[in-house]
């Protein structure tokens, strides 16, 4: 029975995570100019529930993104950790990452995959086959000198839709980490 329960539980944080948080995406923001290239690298760790520490689960964004002549490249991994009941890891492909006029970095792209593992079972595909568009957008730091993240998928529950380079409103903190966008022409 203690097995069946963490399965239902972890099952729920994978829609979870593959949904993201409600939320709606704002409009595309600017692109950058066509001879400029960017690079972004990311590692933070994050909590849904405000900006201090989340005993017993670990959030975490990894973004290695670029453009090369114009054209969006890059990896994204979202990672959520569940003390007791596993873990559930979406991948998504960059195909697009823009700089907002306000320094606010999103990178989007289709989810590749997400692997779910239950804690002492055996990794499995969720909704295997399906590639929804999802989003991050990090935002500077704000005047209570807290940074945030928007994190969303299309299909996630509420009709909500991520845009292709579309910025995804602020759902969750920054705890740790953080973000480094590098341009050159």
């Amino acid at each position: 029975m203690r097995t069946l329960s963490s399965a239902i539980a972890l099952t729920t944080a994978a829609a979870a995570l593959a949904a993201g948080s409600a939320g709606t995406a704002a409009a595309a923001p600017a692109t950058p100019a066509p001879a400029q290239q960017l690079v972004l690298h990311s590692w933070t760790l994050l909590n849904e529930h405000g900006p201090g520490p989340n005993p017993g689960e670990r959030l975490t964004a990894w973004v290695d993104a670029r453009t090369v002549d114009g054209r969006p490249r890059g990896h994204v991994v979202v990672q959520h950790v569940f003390e007791r009941t596993g873990t559930t890891r979406a991948e998504l492909d960059v195909d697009c990452l823009t700089v907002a006029g306000d320094g606010a970095i999103t990178v989007t792209g289709p989810i590749a995959q997400t692997v779910v593992t239950p804690y002492g079972g055996e990794p499995y595909l969720f909704e295997e086959g399906l590639h929804p568009e999802a989003g991050l957008t990090f935002y500077p730091t704000d005047e209570q000198h807290q940074r945030r993240v928007g994190w969303q998928r299309t299909g996630a529950p509420g009709g909500s839709e991520v845009v292709r380079c579309g910025a995804v409103s602020p759902s969750l903190w920054i705890i740790d980490g953080g973000t480094f966008l590098r341009r050159t022409r």
